[in-house]
């Protein structure tokens, strides 16, 4: 029988038993919340599959777990742990790409709307200093007559896209990895980091974090904008640089931003500085968050271990398959 370790706690329980039923899985399921790195070793030491989030999965921690097959990852992002190291000693890790695309979507389609009729900041005029005038924001401007630059164009920038096609603004996508006519199918022009930020009214970001991409949106590209675009953050904060941010926002390079990212995951807000400035609206991370994302995410991580056992490790949403897969 293996053993699993879910590494955080939530209220899918009952789901994942009902999924280990439905695939026929000889698992033993315990949740032993973790936080540091001595958390995750002493409560995963005797595990076959943990699953994880946010936890530290660096090379100390995973040496200290013998019995490891397979790590699953509640989330797209898998930027918490060690991958040079697992991909070292032939440890799978897995995903879940499509658990809460919807919602994401429609967050980023929510900052858009809400800031383009300035719902927000009419809200607070009225509520807070008494001010009924319709005439606030004269730059207010039609979506349709604007330009969305979307960094990065996976499965989430792609259900934008749709939902964008009702307003009829213009879509960039900048994606080293995407070609120009996958892009063009959806309606979109193919264009380089540079340009996606000098012509975007909108800037979205969809970047996983990872070495490459790690404050890859920095002073440079800030500095390019044209158009005091407003940035919005729903992939992960440490692809960019907070500092050059705060600074584009406070000298009119960025006239807004929307994230619902920092750096950290558990930020001191009583020190942070975004916080501090009128033109930005932070959310603590829940793009992803419905009740059904929940269901789906846990429902999925045993869709892709029951994949793994079976040999179908395409299927199993390995991210490093092709580092491993002669060990697999």
């Amino acid at each position: 029988m293996l053993k699993v370790v879910r590494l955080f706690e939530d209220d899918t329980f009952q789901h994942e038993e009902k999924m280990i039923k439905e695939l026929d899985l000889a698992i033993d399921l315990q949740v032993r919340p973790s936080v540091t790195e001595a958390e995750v070793i002493e409560n995963a030491k005797d595990a076959d599959v943990i699953i994880t989030v946010y936890e530290p999965l660096t090379e100390n921690v995973l040496k200290q777990l013998p019995n490891l097959k397979i790590v699953l990852f509640r989330s797209i992002g898998f930027n918490t742990i060690d991958l040079e190291y697992a991909n070292q000693i032939n440890l799978p890790v897995s995903h879940i790409s499509r658990y809460c695309t919807d919602e994401v979507a429609n967050y980023v389609i929510a900052a858009i709307l809400m800031h383009n009729r300035r719902l927000h900041d009419f809200n607070q005029a009225v509520k807070q200093d008494h001010v009924w005038d319709y005439e606030m924001f004269p730059d207010m401007r039609r979506l349709s007559s604007l330009t969305v630059s979307l960094i990065g164009f996976g499965n989430i920038p792609r259900l934008i896209v749709e939902r964008l096609k009702s307003f009829g603004p213009k879509v960039i996508a900048y994606d080293p990895f995407v070609t120009q006519e996958a892009m063009a199918a959806y309606g979109v022009e193919k264009v380089s980091l540079e340009e996606a930020f000098q012509q975007g009214d909108y800037i979205s970001s969809h970047l996983p974090l990872n070495a490459k991409t790690e404050k890859l949106l920095d002073e440079k590209l800030f500095n390019l904008t044209t158009k005091a675009p407003i940035f919005i953050n729903s992939s992960r904060g440490g692809v960019v640089s907070e500092d050059a941010l705060y600074h584009a926002l406070t000298n009119g390079q960025l006239s807004y931003a929307i994230l619902d990212v920092l750096t950290s995951e558990d930020p001191d807000l009583k020190n942070e500085k975004l916080l501090t400035l009128s033109n930005t609206i932070l959310t603590p991370h829940i793009a992803f968050y419905s009740q059904e994302a929940f269901i789906q995410g846990a429902e999925d991580n045993f869709k892709n271990l029951a994949n793994f056992l079976n040999g179908k490790y395409k299927e199993a949403e390995i991210v490093n398959a092709s580092a491993i897969e002669k060990n697999i």
